[in-house]
């Protein structure tokens, strides 16, 4: 047991960009103790120093959370919430290796798939659960954060089934304000949103256009949703050959729960993008053609998303 239902729970988030600012910052806002990590040096002292700011969702306001560069400084925590980019995963792992006590526990809400297997082999099988959200946010400057909606998140055991410490975390983070629901296949969760994210997050970077502006207040939405949907489909038929029974309802749920909650948010691909970074297309349509070729499934929209982005970032790369 992790006594989740303690105040005092030690929590870390790895990665404080928008989404981990966004968890970090809802938790701590209840009174939950959250020391945000991040290597964005200007960003750590902004937040030290006037608190986070969160506008959007919720109002307008400043949130007093603490934040650091140096994960020495922390000391042991009970849970640590992965939410840096999936190309640094490895090195941050690595640089948190003092704050992990026997029973520290690891969720990833990382976009795409096969983090998981990444944090095992670094941290060990038993710390890691699986973690999946339709959260969305993105960042106007150091310390500051735009919060888009208020939408539900997933964990559960990786391998199957809700576990005591499953519904711990799950109780107590909807309790300090992030809606944590315990879910009994997270594996099929993460394909859930793997699904809205080959559709969402390659789209939205080519056309350098926000959820809304692609899918709603478009003359041609209705090729835009139909191209969503088709790529979608063909995700699903790589999810099915991998085990992951998912009907075609379900494949499209949070692809329309996004679309239809009318964000004004790019994805976080657009984001990559637009800064000349490096994105996580090898975690969304890249996993889906590898996986889809390791079953004979053929991918040629994921393919086609895959090498686009790549061509976008062979611009700055």
């Amino acid at each position: 047991m992790l006594n989740m239902n303690n105040k005092d729970l030690k929590v870390a988030v790895l990665g404080a960009g928008a989404m981990g600012c966004l968890f970090g910052g809802l938790l701590a806002e209840k009174g939950l103790n959250v020391t945000l990590i991040d290597v964005w040096k200007e960003h750590v002292e902004e937040i030290n120093k006037n608190g986070l700011k969160m506008d959007g969702h919720g109002g307008d306001r400043f949130i007093k959370v603490i934040a650091t560069s140096d994960p020495s400084t922390i000391g042991k925590v009970d849970a640590v919430i992965v939410m840096c980019k999936a190309t640094a995963l490895e090195p941050a792992l690595k640089s948190i290796k003092n704050i992990i006590r026997d029973k520290t526990v690891f969720m990833s809400f990382q976009n795409g798939i096969g983090h998981e297997a990444i944090i095992k082999s670094i941290v060990g099988d038993e710390k890691v659960i699986g973690g999946t959200t339709t959260q969305a946010s993105n960042i106007l400057g150091p310390g500051h954060i735009m919060n888009h909606a208020a939408l539900p998140s997933w964990i559960g055991e990786y391998d199957g089934g809700i576990t005591d410490r499953i519904t711990e975390i799950a109780d107590t983070f909807t309790a300090h304000n992030l809606e944590m629901i315990a879910a009994e296949d997270v594996k099929k969760r993460k394909w859930m949103k793997l699904f809205a994210l080959t559709a969402i997050g390659p789209l939205s970077a080519i056309f350098d256009l926000h959820h809304t502006d692609l899918y709603i207040n478009n003359n041609a939405k209705d090729v835009s949703r139909s191209l969503g949907k088709e790529i979608i489909l063909e995700t699903r038929e790589v999810a099915l050959a991998d085990g992951v029974n998912v009907s075609e309802d379900e494949c499209l749920f949070m692809f329309n729960k996004i679309v239809d909650s009318k964000q004004t948010n790019k994805s976080s691909m657009a984001f990559d993008v637009l800064y000349k970074r490096k994105t996580e297309i090898d975690f969304i349509s890249g996993a889906v053609s590898k996986i889809g070729k390791k079953h004979g499934i053929a991918t040629p929209l994921n393919d086609l998303m895959y090498k686009m982005i790549r061509v976008k970032e062979g611009m700055y790369s």
